[in-house]
């Protein structure tokens, strides 16, 4: 596919996410948390990234409150004004406010802030991922400027709905790779330069 051919495919893709009905949504997240209870690299982190879904995207909520009650630092991603479209990372915590933004997407603007160097783990959101690694975010580039400097800290995971793997995503020179993804299905890493398959 050619990179001109991602805003249809983001299009289908977003739209397929938005049909998942309500109690898969609710299993799924479920099948997340189970998976990544299991996993080292979440039990070794001590500061994690998450966000908070829209538009059908895949809850990482259950695994957040797991984080924060293994004593985890967890943070929100709030998108700042400089530098232009690139996150910081607020701490959240239980009964933390948040607040929603001109996209409507809900963020914190009280707390201990991080930059993504200081983190170990950043939960990310997709629209879409294929087996080489390659995200295909919103369209906004918020992670990938933010991530860009940074080849191998924080770890990036990606997490989706098995619907959300396509064959192959056009990928664009400021495109950043994921280290992993989980889908309720099980867990691929990538950072060993070929995709490993663990299921869940």
């Amino acid at each position: 596919m050619l990179p001109d051919q991602r805003p249809d495919l983001r299009k289908q893709l977003r739209l397929k996410r938005r049909d998942i009905p309500s109690h898969i949504q609710r299993k799924s997240a479920k099948d997340l948390l189970l998976h990544c209870r299991r996993w080292p690299d979440f039990h070794q982190a001590r500061t994690v990234a998450f966000y908070l879904p829209i538009q059908g995207e895949i809850s990482p909520l259950p695994l957040m409150h797991l984080a924060h009650a293994l004593g985890k630092a967890c943070y929100l991603p709030r998108i700042r004004p400089f530098p232009a479209g690139s996150l910081v990372f607020v701490r959240w915590r239980p009964g933390s406010r948040l607040y929603r933004q001109r996209w409507h997407i809900r963020e914190p603007r009280h707390g201990g802030r991080r930059e993504a160097r200081g983190l170990d783990l950043v939960f990310m959101p997709l629209t879409g991922f294929d087996r080489q690694g390659h995200r295909l975010g919103m369209g906004g580039g918020f992670y990938d400027r933010t991530l860009a400097k940074l080849p191998q800290r924080p770890l990036r995971v990606g997490l989706a709905h098995d619907s959300q793997q396509v064959a192959s995503i056009p990928v664009c020179p400021w495109d950043i790779n994921l280290h992993a993804v989980v889908t309720p299905s099980g867990r691929t890493s990538f950072r060993a330069g070929a995709s490993r398959r663990i299921p869940l």
